[in-house]
């Protein structure tokens, strides 16, 4: 979102509050003689909760087999309605999610909106137990407070870091396969031994996506929280950049305008010999693919890392269930969430390749075994390396974000240095910052 924190909410707050005719102000005070501690009594009418899936992938099937179907067992009389548009105009058309499935890394657009709830005192009251969970998992949530004090969500399932490689292509140029515990050197070497024009296609040999995906595991924050001045020309972008301008300068990498190759290259085209990514994203598309026989012959390894990193994943990425502060059904809402977390929806949800939450290794020994096509894949690596902890989020992540993406342009067609492109997009972000905490 590109509008400031106080003038979005505002409008937010304006329009809910006229749309729900202050219906807080009506609630009856607090019993001063009644304990906060009652039992976790929900009722068993039936209820009609208004579910919104921010930016997680769930398909279709995945929405059916994991939430609706079980709820029909389990809690018979809570039903869901997907809705479905931009977030923001739904709110203030009054379709006010009760749930939201999201995750950390956008959660700020949310809280911009004055949406989650701080589930603390129902976590208590419904006895769900927190350390049941990666603890990895829990923790990224509480970050989304700044004051550390809130709970704005629940994790659902996870995602993890990984290199995909095109086991074809490695065998036509007779290179050996990539291994687990890797480093971005290694992976430049092979790209370097498989970046070549074969029978008249251009092969690439590796793919790095975006600065911001290699700088996961430093737990790195887009924006100084004291100063609100981005954090972008600094000597670990530096060092990135110095990998991305080693993999322009391969021949064959930039030609013309084309200088990334994402998903389409790899599964479509199958020109793309590597990609690391978030595991879920490519996972769910090749599977996508392999069910109408157009997938190419891949496999999996660790994400790869610089040497200091070593044996570290990716910063900590949950799937979460958001409750809304202006919910009238919250306590059917937890019980969706007491579902979903259960060792039964968890184990479900592993075998057909969503990584799990709770911290069990037998649900994880069982990610994928209902999937034939995932039989013979390295499924051991995507959780091989334990999450790094994620940065205290700021409102003006995604506007750094999209800057700091855009440096691949500047260095692989643009021909511009790493200084000049550091400083540029360091001078870039801060204007941008500035103008939006003025609005």
């Amino acid at each position: 979102m590109s509008r400031s924190l106080k003038k979005i909410s505002m409008l937010a707050m304006v329009s809910i509050m006229a749309l729900t005719g202050c219906a807080s102000a009506n609630k009856p005070a607090a019993d001063p003689g009644k304990s906060d501690e009652t039992e976790f009594k929900v009722s068993a009418e039936p209820v009609t909760l208004k579910f919104y899936v921010n930016v997680t992938r769930l398909s279709p099937v995945e929405y059916n087999m994991f939430f609706v179907e079980p709820l029909k067992k389990k809690y018979p009389h809570i039903t869901l309605e997907k809705l479905e548009g931009n977030l923001e105009k739904l709110v203030l058309g009054g379709e006010m999610p009760d749930l939201i499935f999201s995750d950390n890394d956008w959660h700020m657009p949310l809280r911009i909106l004055d949406l989650p709830a701080d589930l603390t005192e129902l976590v208590a009251k419904s006895k769900l137990d927190l350390n049941k969970f990666v603890p990895e998992t829990v923790q990224a949530i509480r970050n989304l407070d700044p004051n550390g004090k809130e709970l704005q969500g629940i994790p659902v399932t996870r995602n993890a870091g990984a290199l995909f490689y095109n086991k074809d292509i490695f065998d036509k140029f007779g290179v050996a396969y990539p291994k687990d515990d890797m480093l971005w050197s290694d992976v430049l070497e092979l790209s370097r031994k498989l970046t070549r024009m074969a029978d008249g296609v251009q092969y690439i040999g590796w793919d790095p996506r975006f600065p911001d995906h290699i700088i996961s595991p430093y737990t790195q924050p887009f924006v100084d929280p004291k100063t609100n001045k981005a954090l972008v020309d600094i000597p670990l972008y530096r060092k990135i950049l110095e990998l991305f301008q080693a993999h322009y300068d391969i021949p064959g990498i930039v030609s013309g305008k084309s200088y990334a190759y994402a998903e389409d290259v790899f599964i479509k085209d199958k020109r793309l010999a590597m990609q690391a990514d978030w595991v879920l994203k490519i996972l769910s598309q090749l599977l996508e693919a392999e069910e109408k026989g157009g997938a190419p012959s891949w496999d999996l390894v660790t994400n790869p890392t610089f040497e200091d990193k070593k044996g570290k994943g990716r910063h900590a990425l949950s799937d979460m269930l958001v409750i809304t502060k202006r919910s009238e059904h919250k306590e059917q809402a937890m019980q969706v969430i007491q579902m979903i977390t259960s060792q039964e929806s968890q184990m479900l949800m592993s075998k057909f390749f969503r990584i799990p939450v709770l911290n069990d290794p037998e649900i994880v020994k069982a990610f994928g075994t209902e999937s034939p096509l995932l039989k013979d894949k390295n499924l051991a690596a995507i959780t091989k390396y334990a999450p790094t902890p994620t940065p205290t989020p700021n409102i003006y992540d995604k506007e750094v974000q999209n800057l700091i993406r855009n440096m691949r342009a500047q260095m692989a067609l643009n021909k511009k240095d790493i200084n000049t492109v550091l400083r540029e997009t360091q001078e870039a972000a801060d204007k941008k910052i500035a103008e939006l905490m003025k609005q």
